[in-house]
Order: structure tokens, then C-alpha cells, then sequence
């Protein structure tokens, strides 16, 4: 009986060490638990903010591109207008030098026009002369031979 006492005893004994690790292990899993569901917890904060971090990198990164399109067209749209006004200013200068021309081009020939009638005005006036002399030498002439 002793040794039964003994041996129950000894089972006891085991049973309680037994126990006592189950609820260490049960102790030390939980913990285990308890800190893969923190890990988890702090991982998936740091993937929501850095989820977050992108979102707004990418919304301000449309935002400067929308500006950069923006300031591109306004840009291209004054480089247009300034071209058009380029080109008006350079039809209307063509315009004014074609009237000078054509102005300057009438004024000659008048001035030519001008010139020939003060020529043909004096090559009569001096044919005239011509004459009168001629008529004056032969009244003259016939004086002097008669």
C-alpha cells in the first residue's frame, strides 16, 4: 500500500506538473496571442497611414499635374493670341506699305506725267522761239538781200 501511496503520490504529483505546464503553455500562448494580435494591430495601422500617405501623395500629384496642364494650355493659349496679334500687326504693315507703294508709285508716275508736260511746254515755247528767230533771220535776210 505504501507503494501505491507512492505511486499515487508521485501521479499526483505529475498531474500537478503536468497542469501547471498546461497552464504555463496555455499562459505563454496567449501571450503569444496577444502579441501576434498586437504585431497585427501596429502592422496594419502602419499599412493604413502608409495607405493614407500614398492616397495623398497621389492626390496632390493630380493636382500638380491638373496645374501643369493647366499652365501649359494658358501658356499655348497666349503664345496663340500673341501670334495672332503678331500676324494682324504684320498683315496691317503689309497693308499700309502696299498703299505707300501703290502712293508712291502714282506720285511718280505724276511726277513723270509732270515732267513730260513741262518738257513738251518747253520744246514748244522753244520751237516757237525757233521760229520767231527764224522768221526774224529771213525778214532780215530778205532785207539785206533786197
Amino acid at each position: 500500500m505504501k507503494q501505491e501511496q507512492n505511486e499515487l503520490a508521485l501521479a499526483q504529483t505529475e498531474l500537478r506538473d503536468l497542469k501547471r505546464t498546461v497552464l504555463a503553455l496555455r499562459q505563454e500562448l496567449e501571450a503569444a496571442h496577444a502579441q501576434a494580435d498586437e504585431r497585427l494591430r501596429v502592422a496594419e495601422a502602419a499599412s493604413n497611414a502608409e495607405g493614407m500617405q500614398l492616397k495623398n501623395t497621389v492626390t496632390a500629384l493630380r493636382d500638380e499635374l491638373g496645374r501643369s496642364f493647366a499652365e501649359r494650355e494658358m501658356m499655348v493659349q497666349q503664345a496663340a493670341v500673341a501670334n495672332r496679334n503678331d500676324i494682324n500687326q504684320l498683315k496691317a504693315t503689309i497693308a499700309s506699305l502696299r498703299i505707300a507703294l501703290e502712293e508712291a508709285h502714282v506720285d511718280r508716275e505724276n511726277s513723270i506725267k509732270q515732267t513730260l508736260n513741262t518738257a513738251n511746254a518747253e520744246i514748244s515755247q522753244l520751237q516757237e522761239t525757233i521760229r520767231t528767230l527764224r522768221g526774224q533771220m529771213e525778214t532780215r535776210f530778205a532785207k539785206t538781200t533786197g
